[in-house]
């Protein structure tokens, strides 16, 4: 009966194989799998290219146009003997000689008249074909077919030749390989006509994606989807492409890589090494000025409590020719979410996408979602009296209150002007209660935190924010006119916010802490110089591509440093004028300790070498108002304890944390010694928040309170108890380590 039953099996799948084959269904086979002689990758000089298959009686087809083997079909070839690799550059361009632009309206049978004085409104960047020949690698995509009919997995290589390719970019290199249909069919094709406003999976494509480290290392290929992404800069010719990591294409439903190095989840501090959607940005609106600016912004901000977007500089090539400097970003969705929060699960994400157009898009969840951001938000402030301190608690239940300072303060500094009724990511995880439950794990308490995104108009943009714009007043006052970004509804949070004293004062002091830190000129200079050395050589030939789209390169970068130098006394200056009832004008406090016995914490920053900006954290100034009191915390390192204040009068010398108002030119000093070595409290436990001598979970939510502001901690010395990774600071990570410890994940503290 076996016998039979594997008779029927093998008859079965060789019947499937030979249909397969004929009617060109990919029916894959786990032997004949194919070898390459050589990766792909950069190579300095031309070679032979081998393919064998492990059945040596099966046929190997391959293509070099990007398309997948089919026999028979124009551009499949069978593999006899060696390929020729080698640097293509002088072969005649093709698919970058590809016309494609959206077609011009009719207006009346009149169409478009250029003596009107203006561009073009519906074509503001028409097709132009590259100034010369494109360098081009070689993609080649193979298979094998057997005698029964079966085929093998197609494997997809491409290979750059340059005698100077490991330096060529200095930046990796993504090669993206489709069927030419993918991007430029007539009909379907996702660059031609209209085709790129289309949204959705009907408008994804197939393609395979290797991503080269700039010194020719593979970090990860493998199959995926793409569309077009963005909004107005679909327009554009270089378009920005989103990726998809699916199932349907690849065992590798994740792109697994430590895509941004040193990146780590907003939820744990992990280091961030796979992701599920991935955007090759053209930089947006900045795509003739800089190809930076977004992400150079952004990448000022990667330390704050709002989300972010990644930010890696690459050059990307489509079928072997070379498509540009693309940057690569995350995208906002339930994945992102997911991805950076641990514990998420992404189908209980809800995300608004608040629009220029005065409406909000649900990107994630439903309908009820939005109107609970809307009664239980908006409708809130709104028809409520923030002053009142009762009012204003209840709304930090239901927004993440420094998420969203943060969030504001960036795109203030910014002069971001597309904002904040555009460019507005809202989003929040739903827990079991439906509402806020302080002791969930970071960022998935059901309060509604702020994400950044196409920040373009900001740092000097010709139609955007430029350094001397009140931002403050643009983002508090809704006006109506050309790219404002500030209805009314847009505005209201704020402004609402705004009345109560607590969240003025706070949203003072946290913009002040950021521009004495991660604003300072030297500090977004050096990001500045970094990036645009990033990608200064291929500058050239980015710009041969795209036919001198960007004029002036280098002076649009100086117009960035500009900004970087001259920004920060206007947001100053915007302060006084917006909060006259608060600021009595700039005080300037300078900070001494000796920084290997501790550091000083001023309001929401440690004045130490892990916050940007801090270059001498034993000797450090900043400018905050008279009138808006300020708060400093002294922090000992291990070994150390904090003895007293020096400089300040009417506060005790001894308390570790002090409030008090700033004025003229005050110098400050806190002073720490080496602890006895007879411990003080020997009964004291790390771990042990409220002093019972055991470690459970009631420790964890009085920590978890206290990170929140809403309680104390009651032992005498706070850090003994609650640093739980001994990095002078006590904050989210210390209560993943307390819950991870509880959970058994962990099985001791201290936790590094």
């Amino acid at each position: 009966m076996k016998k039979i039953v594997s008779s029927i099996v093998i008859s079965t799948m060789l019947l499937i194989s030979i249909m397969g084959y004929m009617l060109d269904i990919k029916v894959y086979a786990q032997v004949d799998e194919i070898t390459f002689s050589q990766q792909g990758g950069f190579y300095t000089q031309p070679f032979e290219l081998y393919l064998s298959a492990s059945d040596s009686t099966a046929r190997i087809y391959y293509t070099t146009d990007g398309s997948e083997p089919s026999p028979g079909v124009q551009g499949t070839y069978e593999y006899t003997t060696g390929i020729q690799i080698r640097n293509r550059t002088q072969d005649p361009n093709v698919i970058s000689m590809i016309r494609y632009e959206p077609p011009r309206p009719n207006f009346g049978g009149g169409g478009f008249n250029p003596g009107w004085g203006f561009e073009d409104p519906f074509n503001p960047n028409p097709w132009r074909e590259p100034v010369g020949q494109v360098f081009k690698g070689t993609p080649i995509r193979a298979m094998a077919v057997s005698s029964n009919g079966t085929r093998s997995k197609v494997i997809t290589h491409t290979y750059f030749v340059d005698s100077n390719m490991s330096n060529r970019y200095g930046i990796p290199v993504i090669s993206i390989t489709t069927d030419q249909d993918s991007f430029f069919h007539p009909n379907t094709g996702l660059f031609m006509g209209n085709n790129f406003e289309n949204r959705g999976r009907d408008w994804e494509r197939p393609i395979h994606i290797e991503f080269y480290e700039a010194d020719g290392r593979l970090g990860f290929a493998q199959n995926a989807g793409v569309r077009i992404h963005g909004g107005f800069t679909r327009n554009f010719q270089q378009k920005s492409l989103r990726l998809y990591a699916r199932r349907d294409y690849d065992d590798q439903h994740w792109f697994n890589y430590n895509m941004f190095p040193g990146y780590e989840q907003r939820g744990s501090g992990e280091e961030m090494s796979r992701f599920k959607r991935l955007i090759l940005r053209n930089s947006g609106n900045d795509w003739m000025e800089t190809m930076m600016r977004d992400g150079m912004m952004q990448s000022l901000v990667t330390h704050m409590s709002h989300d972010i977007q990644a930010f890696r500089q690459t050059v990307v090539f489509i079928n072997g020719e070379f498509w540009g400097i693309h940057n690569v970003r995350e995208r906002f969705d339930g994945r992102y979410v997911q991805s950076h929060y641990p514990d998420a699960d992404n189908e209980r994400v809800a995300m608004l996408d608040v629009k220029i157009t005065q409406e909000i898009d649900i990107d994630e969840g439903t309908e009820q979602d939005l109107q609970d951001y809307r009664n239980n938000v908006l409708n809130y402030v709104r028809s409520n009296d923030m002053r009142r301190q009762d009012i204003y608690d209840t709304i930090k239940t239901r927004i993440d209150i420094d998420s969203f300072i943060d969030f504001y303060a960036s795109n203030i500094y910014f002069a971001n002007t597309d904002w904040p009724g555009n460019n507005k990511l809202i989003w929040k995880y739903k827990t079991d209660s439906g509402s806020y439950e302080p002791d969930a794990p970071y960022g998935l308490d059901g309060r509604w935190r702020f994400a950044m995104k196409d920040t373009d108009f900001g740092f000097g943009l010709d139609y955007g924010g430029q350094v001397d714009n009140d931002t403050i007043r643009h983002a508090s006052v809704a006006s109506q006119g050309f790219l404002t970004a500030n209805y009314p509804e847009a505005v209201v949070l704020f402004s609402s916010l705004l009345e109560n004293d607590e969240f003025r004062r706070e949203f003072i002091n946290r913009l002040s802490d950021h521009l004495n830190t991660a604003f300072t000129p030297d500090r977004v200079n050096s990001v500045i110089d970094q990036l645009s050395g990033n990608i200064a050589s291929a500058i050239p030939e980015h710009n041969n591509r795209w036919n001198h789209r960007i004029q002036n390169w280098q002076e649009n970068v100086n117009v960035l440093k500009n900004f970087a130098n001259n920004r920060g006394p206007y947001v100053r200056q915007h302060i006084q004028s917006n909060f006259r009832s608060d600021v009595r004008g700039e005080a300037t406090i300078n900070i001494n300790t000796d920084s290997l016995r501790g550091f000083v914490r001023v309001n929401s920053v440690d004045i130490n070498e892990s916050t940007p900006g801090v270059t001498n954290p034993s000797r450090w100034s900043g400018v905050y108002f008279d009138g808006v009191p300020i708060t400093i915390t002294a922090i000992p390192k291990e070994g150390y304890e904090f003895e007293r204040w020096e400089g300040l009068t009417g506060v005790s010398q001894q308390s570790e944390t002090i409030t008090f108002n700033p004025q003229n030119n005050m110098s400050i000093t806190a002073v720490f010694r080496q602890k006895s070595s007879t411990p003080t409290n020997p009964t004291v436990m790390l771990g042990d928040i409220n002093g019972d001598n055991r470690i459970d979970s009631t420790d964890y939510v009085l920590l978890r309170r206290y990170v929140l502001g809403i309680s104390s901690i009651p032992v005498e010395d706070i850090y003994a108890v609650a640093d739980l990774n001994l990095d002078g600071k006590i904050d989210s990570t210390d209560c993943i380590i307390l819950r991870r410890y509880l959970l058994d994940i962990i099985t001791s503290l201290p936790h590094y």
